[in-house]
């Protein structure tokens, strides 16, 4: 078992050294520079930040995360984003339209309009990120390694077929990184933080309303 797991962990090193540090440098950039944008662009146009609240607001209510006492569900909130992110890393699969940037842009968005819509109502930018940071310093960061395990595949794929390029991963590669990255550390980066999300985070978000 010790021996698996030591070879799991190799694995994803020599990816690591291998591009996928470049895909999750650029996407730990990109991330918050998209979600300072959608902030500003919330802020400075209300029709536009009214029109993305709708969707955000009807994406929430539709993931059951909510128990009927008003508490959150860690299960429900693990089960999310565990989803979430495998979809992510499996956009990779498809090659030349970059995907994963797309859900990149559109995780960014829902942060930055929760952002503006938290001062619009008054509230600060402290109470937003105490309602954020506890569970996000550990979700945020799974996101982001979703993102660049997509990207990079989709790299790969894009190189393979469109290049005949024999230095590209091979599809089952690929599959195998999707899922040394989910066992290594998604999984258990998306469990803490949905702990801390439906646990913590409310006691803190608390001292702030």
């Amino acid at each position: 078992m010790r021996g698996i797991l030591k070879y799991q962990i190799s694995g994803l090193k020599d990816s690591w050294r291998n591009g996928l540090s470049n895909e999750v440098f650029r996407a730990a950039i990109a991330f918050p520079v998209l979600v300072v944008l959608a902030f500003i662009l919330c802020m400075v146009s209300p029709a536009l930040r009214e029109g993305l609240l709708s969707y955000v607001f009807a994406a929430m209510d539709g993931t059951g995360a909510l128990n009927d006492d008003g508490t959150l569900s860690a299960l429900a909130i693990f089960s999310n984003n565990l989803r979430a992110t495998v979809f992510i890393m499996a956009y990779g699969l498809i090659p030349f339209i970059q995907l994963p940037a797309l859900a990149l842009g559109v995780n960014a968005m829902v942060i930055g309009v929760l952002g503006a819509w938290y001062v619009t109502e008054g509230y600060s930018i402290a109470a937003f990120l105490a309602a954020l940071l506890p569970h996000g310093l550990l979700e945020l960061p799974a996101l982001v390694i979703a993102f660049s395990v997509g990207l990079y595949v989709c790299g790969h794929v894009t190189r393979r077929l469109l290049r005949r390029d024999e230095n590209a991963l091979h599809i089952w590669d690929c599959l195998v990184l999707m899922s040394r990255t989910l066992l290594l550390a998604l999984l258990p980066l998306l469990a803490a933080a949905a702990v801390v999300e439906a646990y913590i985070t409310p006691l803190v978000a608390s001292l702030f309303f």
